[in-house]
């Protein structure tokens, strides 16, 4: 089996996400992708959530599809480089698992008593954050170890480190200083993530050639 067949759907998935995140906001007047998160879009009592929850679902679906295709044209685990695959597309799977959970747990209203839901949304939130940043460490140190992909290996750490830093900064000023520029950190965040799984995607095509070599 072949990772060509499971690229697409990496490539798919940010085009699917972007497309979602401008039409919610061309649809719902007033709304500011500057200062406003994306769960707003999909939040309770968001006018248009009937609409962007399958987009966000189809989106995670695709992560789900290509974590799942990556997983199993994992070679045999021999050597610690072709483990950091199978871990790499095993954290990328889990990823999309908890993206797909926070659906089923819509954000509170702004400025509204925080419910078990709300709550279980900022949880599952949360932990797709921290699997979203060690999926894409491991596949860094997965590039680092063949000379051919030692480029991808750098442009994975930086965008690890660009995702941690303004990752941080939304936390820091957005959820706890009530930042007007919260939702522009939010997207850089999520930007920084979607980049990185679009052109991995590209890249990865031949990944299980390599593999059976590495």
């Amino acid at each position: 089996m072949s990772s060509r067949r499971f690229s697409s759907f990496g490539v798919l998935a940010p085009i699917v996400y972007a497309i979602a995140v401008i039409l919610g906001g061309a649809m719902w007047p007033g709304y500011s992708h500057v200062s406003r998160f994306v769960s707003d879009l999909i939040g309770v009592g968001a006018p248009n959530a009937w609409l962007l929850d399958p987009l966000f679902g189809l989106y995670n679906l695709l992560v789900l599809g290509f974590g799942l295709g990556m997983y199993l044209v994992a070679p045999p685990a021999v050597n610690p480089r072709k483990r950091l695959w199978t871990a790499s597309a095993a954290v990328l799977l889990v990823q999309g698992l908890f993206g797909t959970l926070t659906l089923f747990f819509p954000e509170d209203p702004i400025g509204k008593y925080m419910t078990m839901t709300g709550t279980m949304h900022i949880v599952m939130a949360g932990l797709s954050s921290i699997t979203t940043i060690v999926c894409m460490l491991l596949f860094g140190l997965w590039f680092r170890g063949r000379e051919a992909t030692r480029r991808m290996a750098l442009y994975s750490f930086i965008s690890v480190g660009f995702v941690f830093v303004t990752g941080g900064l939304t936390g820091a000023l957005g959820f706890a200083a009530h930042s007007p520029v919260a939702g522009l950190l939010e997207r850089l965040t999520i930007g920084g993530f979607l980049q990185w799984l679009f052109v991995t995607a590209l890249v990865l095509p031949g990944a299980s050639e390599v593999n059976d070599n590495a």
